[in-house]
C-alpha cells in the first residue's frame, strides 16, 4: 500500500480498486466491526457474492482482529443454516441483496453496501465521505490467533469447519514462496 498506493489491487467486472482504496475501505470497515464487538477471538461471517467488496470484507475483518468465515450465498439454505449455527459468528457481513437468501439465525448483520466508505467504483457502497481512511487498525494478534474458518463438504455430506490460524497462513505462504522460488 505504501510503496504503490495508486497501483491496481483488485479488478472485478471492469471495475478497479487501487491499493489505497482497498486499504481505506478496509480500515473504515474494521473500525465499524470493532465498534460492533468484532476483534480477536470473534468470527465474522462473510456472506457476499464474488466481488471487489468480498476482498475489502476479508481484509476489513482481518484488520479488526476477528477471523472471517466465508459463506457462499449460493449454498442451499439448510447448508447455510448449519454453517452459521455451528460457527456462531458475532456478525454477518453481507449486502442488502444477499440478505434474502440467508437463513434467519438471529445473528446481527452489517450491510457493506450501506456502510459509508471512501470512494470506489460505482455499486461499491455509499460514497458520500472523503477523508475516512484513518490510520491502519492494528489488532493485538498472536500467531495462534484465528485468521479464518473454512467449511468443507465433509465425508458425510455435513459441512465441517476447519480453523486456520495466522501461523498456519504464514507457514502456507512461506512454503508456497519457496516452491515457486520467490522466498
Amino acid at each position: 500500500v505504501h510503496r504503490q498506493p495508486d497501483a491496481v489491487a483488485v479488478v472485478f467486472e471492469g471495475a478497479e480498486l487501487t491499493y489505497a482504496q482497498v486499504n481505506a475501505r478496509a480500515n473504515v470497515l474494521a473500525r465499524e466491526l470493532v465498534g460492533r464487538g468484532a476483534g480477536p477471538g470473534a468470527v465474522v461471517a462473510l456472506a457476499l457474492p464474488r466481488s471487489a467488496d468480498l476482498v475489502v470484507g476479508m481484509l476489513g475483518v482481518l484488520k479488526s482482529g476477528a477471523a472471517y468465515l466465508p459463506v457462499d450465498p449460493k449454498y442451499p439454505s439448510h447448508r447455510l443454516a448449519h454453517i452459521l449455527a455451528e460457527a456462531a459468528p458475532r456478525l454477518v457481513l453481507t449486502d442488502t441483496a444477499t440478505l434474502s437468501v440467508l437463513p434467519d439465525t438471529g445473528t446481527p448483520a452489517l450491510f457493506l453496501d450501506e456502510l459509508t466508505v471512501p470512494p470506489g467504483p460505482p455499486g461499491m457502497g455509499s460514497q458520500n465521505h472523503e477523508n475516512l481512511t484513518g490510520r491502519d487498525l492494528r489488532a493485538p494478534l498472536r500467531p495462534d490467533s484465528l485468521a479464518y474458518v473454512m467449511y468443507t463438504s465433509g465425508s458425510s455430506g455435513t459441512p465441517k469447519g476447519v480453523a486456520v490460524t495466522h501461523r498456519n497462513v504464514v507457514n502456507g505462504i512461506t512454503h508456497l514462496a519457496q516452491l515457486i522460488g520467490a522466498g
